[in-house]
């Protein structure tokens, strides 16, 4: 098979589970959100790359914000960067041999970090999102965010031990 066409059905796939991990795999605290849905993301970066990565991130939480309740707004955009900016950093440390994957402490920093990253990213698009709507509160904006930043830490831990498996596995069959 050509391996354009078969990057683009792993794209697809990878969007797909985004998706429902984002629609079902979500807990929703109100200003607070646990997910998993970034996890595709990895994958899909690493075994792909930047390029595949970032749009991963972007379409799958495209597709998200546009089936979820607030359809396209004027913030839409936004709100796919964060996943996206770490589809692309995420493919591009892969591919280049900046980060291995069972790489020790610098493996695991760096995927953490990016968890960080992401809910840092979140937070300024909540930001932007509170001006241009008109519902900005300090408390809402940033009155969740260390417990929000502790939960990206435990779940870029829980990626780092994963991420390791789930790409052996599909590398088996790619």
């Amino acid at each position: 098979m050509n391996m354009r066409i078969k990057n683009m059905i792993y794209i697809s796939l990878f969007v797909a589970i985004f998706v429902i991990f984002g629609r079902i795999a979500t807990l929703d605290f109100g200003t607070m959100k646990l997910s998993i849905k970034s996890f595709p993301v990895y994958v899909g970066a690493v075994i792909l790359g930047p390029v595949e990565g970032l749009l991963i991130g972007l379409v799958g939480e495209l597709v998200l914000q546009l089936i979820g309740p607030y359809g396209f707004t004027a913030t839409t955009l936004f709100w796919v960067i964060p996943y996206a900016v770490i589809g692309a950093s995420c493919g591009f440390a892969f591919e280049n041999k900046v980060v291995k994957l069972n790489g020790g402490l610098k493996y695991w920093l760096f995927i953490i970090s990016l968890q960080v990253v992401l809910t840092l990213l979140n937070t300024v698009v909540i930001l932007i999102d509170s001006i241009i709507f008109g519902y900005y509160s300090f408390i809402y904006v940033y009155g969740s965010l260390i417990t929000r930043l502790m939960t990206s830490i435990l779940v870029g831990i829980i990626y780092s031990v994963v991420l390791p498996f789930v790409i052996s596995a599909i590398k088996k069959i790619h």
